[in-house]
């Protein structure tokens, strides 16, 4: 799995910082920009691959003790099919929390919104972007095993920016991502954001940065 905190050098992470400081000159919306490894834990999806291994492992395991038929009795003891189950459950949840593209393939679309939605709305919570004083607050949000991204806006920005400008900075952003440079699409949605943002809420240059211009990365797992 990609690791938020290793997808941006410290080269990357001043220019992305500067890039912001550059863009809160042209407005007075102020921009938060976080990366997450993925937003939800998943435990079910882990849990569902545990289960699928530990019955491959007891299938397996029958198969090559010489099973003959539905109607005869396995050559396997109790005891090691069940060593053989709670082992496949156990390598099988193992697996699905450091290999993204297998719990993936057990975790639904809708799953993966709802926990991104969720996040987001932490993230924006917790970072104060909807308490800024006299300014707007701009969440950029990209979550990587999921492979989402949210703009998110507090009020004052919500009643002056349109949603095909937002879709415009997330667009931004995707194109770059799937071209496999996360710092180029952060940046390049910055600079989207820099156009939107200073048509809609320009600079007057009577307010104060308080909100950190720094990236935010967030891998919950060791």
């Amino acid at each position: 799995m990609n690791n938020a905190n290793n997808c941006f050098s410290s080269g990357d992470r001043e220019h992305i910082s500067q890039r912001i400081a550059k863009l809160e000159q042209q407005t007075d919306a102020e921009v938060v920009c976080a990366v997450a490894t993925e937003s939800g834990r998943y435990d079910r999806a882990e849990s569902l691959c545990g289960l699928a291994v530990g019955l491959m492992a007891l299938i397996s395991g029958n198969k090559l003790a010489g099973m003959g038929g539905w109607d005869t009795s396995s050559a396997l003891s109790l005891g090691l099919q069940v060593v053989l189950v709670v082992g496949g459950f156990v390598l099988g949840s193992v697996l699905a929390s450091y290999w993204h593209g297998l719990r993936s393939l057990f975790t639904s679309n809708a799953e993966m919104a709802s926990e991104v939605s969720r996040s987001v709305h932490q993230v924006f919570s917790q970072c104060g972007i909807g308490g800024t004083r006299q300014r707007g607050g701009v969440l950029i949000y990209l979550s990587l095993f999921e492979r989402r991204l949210e703009v998110r806006c507090d009020r004052a920005v919500a009643g002056k920016v349109k949603q095909p400008d937002l879709d415009a900075i997330r667009d931004a952003v995707l194109d770059r991502i799937r071209a496999g440079d996360a710092p180029g699409g952060i940046i390049a949605g910055l600079d989207r954001a820099a156009e939107v943002l200073a048509r809609a809420i320009p600079a007057t240059g009577s307010t104060t940065d308080s909100l950190s211009n720094d990236l935010i990365t967030f891998h919950p797992r060791p």
